[in-house]
């Protein structure tokens, strides 16, 4: 099962001795809400492409984080006739399950992006699910409406979840919000600033990720405003808050057991 937790991204990342393709993992697991779910950086060589368009189970989300590498949308597993998308960061893409895409480097220095895949097997199917979409999105400071800003760029059911949610936070140093539990996963890209969550102290270039059903708050703690990506995962229907309210047992069950454990207590008298 895959908890709530903070991974650091120190760029520039290291490439592949050589040159190519060179994935860096963040974390990988099931949640209450998902079947699985992972995460990872790569850094993609000068020249270079990973593979053909490919095409998978998984719905991902890729966001460029240095670079201006190219993204190819396929309807086969070739690149001749794919549609050629350049980008750069301040750009993300969604891929729906099933469609082919791909990214090459046509230029020299490094490019590095983040992926998110995710799986869910008891989908409800969306009458209209969200297509391969590009989505760009801007760190400017918000007109002045509060010390927590959010800016929606997209809301829709996708082909395995009942929503994927995305928008953009601008922070006020001193602002955040008190712990809570959400009945769905988050995911936040914190590109500017430094805050306090999870009891830990987090830099910009850090994903911070909360499963469903484990408590979690944030707070600028930096003297300058905070700006950070989200995307929710909302699982499919009627499962949501069943798979959320047993993952958070488990999770509990986990702990209290981990307790016994370290003061010598029999487990069993926690259950």
């Amino acid at each position: 099962m895959l908890s709530s937790c903070i991974r650091s991204i120190s760029l520039p990342l290291g490439e592949k001795e050589g040159g190519g393709w060179q994935p860096h993992p963040l974390f990988k697991g099931s949640t209450g809400v998902l079947d699985q779910m992972s995460c990872h950086a790569a850094v993609l060589s000068g020249g270079h492409c990973p593979h053909p368009p490919h095409v998978h189970r998984d719905e991902e989300i890729l966001v460029v984080l240095d670079g201006e590498p190219e993204l190819l949308i396929a309807d086969r597993p070739s690149a001749e006739g794919a549609r050629v998308e350049p980008v750069a960061p301040g750009t993300f893409s969604y891929y729906p399950a099933g469609q082919h895409h791909s990214i090459r480097n046509p230029g020299t220095t490094p490019v590095t992006y983040l992926m998110f895949k995710w799986q869910v097997a008891d989908a409800q199917r969306s009458a209209e699910p969200l297509g391969t979409t590009l989505f760009r999105y801007s760190l400017d400071d918000p007109e002045k409406d509060g010390d927590f800003v959010t800016r929606r760029l997209f809301q829709q059911p996708t082909s395995l979840l009942r929503r994927l949610h995305c928008h953009t936070t601008w922070l006020a140093p001193g602002a955040g919000y008190e712990p809570h539990v959400d009945a769905y996963d988050v995911a936040i890209l914190l590109l500017e600033g430094r805050v306090e969550t999870l009891g830990r102290e987090v830099e910009p270039m850090s994903v911070i990720y909360y499963s469903a059903g484990e408590k979690h708050g944030i707070k600028n703690v930096g003297e300058k405003p905070a700006r950070y990506l989200v995307f929710e995962f909302h699982g499919p229907g009627r499962e949501l808050h069943t798979r959320a309210r047993r993952f958070a047992r488990s999770f509990v069950r986990r702990a209290l057991n981990r307790g016994a454990r370290t003061l010598g207590i029999s487990p069993p008298m926690l259950q």
